[in-house]
């Protein structure tokens, strides 16, 4: 698997075990490759191992910021050169992709530029929604938002091709009626077939080991009491289980008509 850093605020290369602001240069990000004065033609250079087998990641700092900048501004030259700016991270995606099973992008929180090109690059959307009623309205604006992107995205002949756009609403208390009753009926009715059927449910076992910089699944053994953490990695595994089938499927109907021919031929 591949883990691709596009947030300048670097927070995924830092939950890896990389400090941006000590170890990792700006020409180490995916800057060198979407910079104006493109220095790099494939996204091998960026690649980096991590501690844990058979994740890599493609790291970022603040100096990716300077892309979005540039990004921009090339966007005002035409819409040929649109194109081929919007299109520059999908392609080197899709090279450096047969390398891997799964490559995950973290856009910057906003609609910019590099997240319109993040978008454009990937093929599935998955978007965390915490439990509260400000981060449902603030998702379903984005969702929004993201719509119209799309839309013009598709007049310029450069569309997004999601397989699936699935919300997973985390930090989910159980013992709170407000959530369990009519915040829960607000999700079903907003999101409808897009929302995964199990969140992530609220744990103080997530709180331990984020306040030490880990996963719940790096925990040696639980911090808390034991119930908590096996409750825990029970609902983890539910909930990403989900997430997990929805990838498989949308491999299973990635090519329908070579599908449809193989059948055939049988």
């Amino acid at each position: 698997m591949l883990v691709v850093d596009c947030d300048s605020q670097a927070t995924t290369t830092t939950c890896f075990g990389l400090d941006p602001n000590l170890f990792v240069k700006q020409e180490e990000t995916l800057y060198p490759f979407l910079s104006f004065d493109r220095q790099q033609t494939s996204l091998d250079y960026a690649v980096q191992k991590t501690s844990w087998p058979n994740i890599d990641i493609i790291p970022s700092m603040q100096g990716l910021y300077d892309a979005e900048y540039e990004l921009a501004t090339s966007s005002g030259s035409g819409s040929s050169i649109l194109k081929d700016r919007l299109s520059q991270l999908r392609d080197g995606i899709e090279q450096i992709g047969r390398n891997y099973d799964i490559v995950i992008m973290d856009p910057p929180p906003a609609l910019g530029t590099i997240s319109i090109a993040v978008m454009r690059a990937a093929n599935c959307l998955l978007v965390p929604l915490a439990a509260t009623m400000p981060d449902y309205t603030s998702t379903s604006k984005f969702l929004d938002m993201l719509s119209v992107v799309a839309e013009d995205l598709e007049n310029a002949q450069v569309p997004m091709q999601m397989d699936f756009v699935n919300v997973i609403c985390s930090k989910f208390n159980t013992n709170d009626k407000s959530q369990q009753g009519m915040f829960t009926k607000v999700l079903k009715s907003g999101f409808g077939a897009e929302l995964l059927s199990t969140p992530v449910l609220e744990s103080a076992e997530i709180s331990h080991a984020l306040s030490r910089w880990k996963s719940v699944y790096e925990l040696s053994k639980p911090i808390g009491a034991t119930q908590t953490y096996k409750r825990c990695r029970e609902n983890l595994d539910e909930a990403f289980g989900n997430v997990e089938k929805e990838i498989l499927m949308s491999w299973a109907i990635e090519d329908p008509l070579e599908e449809i021919v193989r059948s055939t031929q049988s």
